[in-house]
């Protein structure tokens, strides 16, 4: 892949985006708390432990102040249960006086003085007998006390952990369910087409900060909608103010060709009606593109297709140089009939042909009715590569990719009106183009309409 025309980034949904991004903020908030949590009962826990040596090695020292001998039992029941905790009796020399059965036979290798110390693998806190001369040194197990922390803490930060997944699809759910609505608004803005400038409905149930987004996309809707119709009118009204100057100037030609002009007078004459002729025909289009962009004007009845496309075939025979060209193909045992309206298609017919003996001049056309309410027409002329398709029925645009090509326009916009599909498709290079019309077939009980 080149450097310069890196590959475009994969768009990101909304949804997922801040859903993330709240997982991250929820789950480091969560993480945190936990991490705080298990501070704190860590601190408790060995504060609580602490409490729990010192208590005992003062109970011990109480026994030794009334002359009795500290009997294994007792410091059992004053020491920790499990045997993690054991003592020593010693003198002011750090000699060891008396001591429990799992203690060291030597003294601890800690200074006498009162309080809390640590050794490897042990917590021991040292107290002086307030009469005598004598101290206690009671030790607990670290690892044992480790232990305890850990599971103290496990026991807090694992259900934590467990609801993490929960957490996670409850935030997902909530941001979907929270963008519902901006889904919706651009479902609606997305329906919106130049056939469909219909404002937003209930703008103003929309949250507060699609609200705006709602009113500026209805404005905008509205000035498209004027904008369209002023454009629609104006073709309108040039090309039915044209009809009556073009057909007098047509008129004059003719008569100017009568009067005995000079050879390059009259080829002169001759070509100036050809492009009034070339005019009237576009403002005829315009006429015709008008019209089918009014839905209004548009009928729906059943139309016998095969009565249609003969109509529009005889006209076009009266051309001489057409009666060979054109080609008519009908069903001979039944009938073909779709719901629309007849002037309408015999203008997408008229269009179609048009279209086939202007570029492929010479070259033989196929108009053929099928079943079920289908219009094919087929020239076998040049051709239209795949790539240009879709481009020549944009509106001023030909298959030669030049000119006002308003024919295939105009029969894409009065398909669409009447329900049905147009598709477009070159057999193979240099075997011409063929246009099929698909509407929508009318039931064989209703009568069909008059041609």
């Amino acid at each position: 892949m080149s450097l310069l025309h890196p590959q475009p980034s994969r768009p990101q949904s909304l949804a997922g985006r801040l859903s993330r991004q709240l997982l991250w903020l929820v789950g480091g908030a969560w993480l945190l708390a936990a991490a705080l949590g298990a501070w704190h009962a860590r601190s408790e826990i060995q504060e609580g432990m602490d409490s729990t040596l010192a208590d005992s090695a003062s109970r011990l020292l109480l026994l030794v102040g009334q002359g009795q001998p500290i009997a294994t039992s007792m410091v059992q029941e004053l020491a920790d249960p499990d045997d993690h905790q054991f003592y020593q009796l010693v003198d002011e020399h750090n000699r060891v006086l008396q001591r429990s059965a799992d203690a060291p036979e030597q003294a601890l290798d800690l200074p006498l003085r009162p309080g809390f110390a640590d050794l490897p693998g042990w917590r021991v806190y040292s107290q002086r007998h307030p009469a005598q001369p004598l101290w206690i040194r009671m030790a607990d197990d670290a690892g044992h006390r480790r232990q305890a922390v850990l599971e103290n803490i496990l026991s807090l930060v694992l259900p934590l952990l467990a609801l993490l997944p929960a957490l996670v699809l409850l935030i997902r759910w909530q941001v979907r369910r929270g963008l519902a609505p901006l889904r919706q608004l651009a479902e609606e803005i997305g329906r919106r087409s130049s056939q469909d400038l219909r404002s937003i409905a209930d703008t103003d149930g929309l949250p507060t900060e699609l609200q705006q987004i709602g009113h500026s996309t209805n404005h905008l809707l509205l000035r498209l909608s004027e904008a369209l119709d002023t454009e629609k009118a104006l073709a309108a009204n040039a090309a039915h103010e044209l009809r009556t100057p073009l057909a007098t100037l047509r008129l004059r030609l003719r008569r100017l060709q009568d009067m005995g002009l000079a050879p390059a007078a009259r080829e002169q004459a001759l070509s100036a009606e050809a492009s009034v002729l070339q005019l009237g025909r576009r403002a005829e289009k315009l006429l015709q593109l008008s019209r089918a962009e009014s839905a209004a004007a548009l009928g729906s009845a059943p139309v016998n297709l095969a009565s249609l496309a003969g109509q529009v075939a005889q006209e076009f025979w009266a051309d001489t140089q057409l009666l060979e060209r054109l080609q008519l193909h009908v069903p001979e045992d039944c009938d073909v009939l779709a719901l629309g309206d007849f002037d309408a298609l015999a203008i997408v017919l008229r269009n179609l042909i048009e279209n086939a003996q202007r570029h492929a001049p010479g070259s033989a056309i196929e108009l053929s009715v099928e079943l079920p309410a289908t219009l094919r027409v087929r020239d076998h002329g040049p051709g239209v590569p795949a790539a240009a398709l879709a481009q020549i029925q944009e509106r001023h645009r030909r298959r030669s990719g030049a000119g006002y090509g308003l024919g295939l326009s105009i029969v894409s916009t009065i398909v669409e009106r009447q329900g049905g599909t147009l598709s477009l498709q070159a057999p193979a290079a240099g075997s011409g183009l063929e246009v099929c019309v698909r509407l929508r077939p009318a039931p064989l009980a209703l009568p069909q309409a008059a041609a």
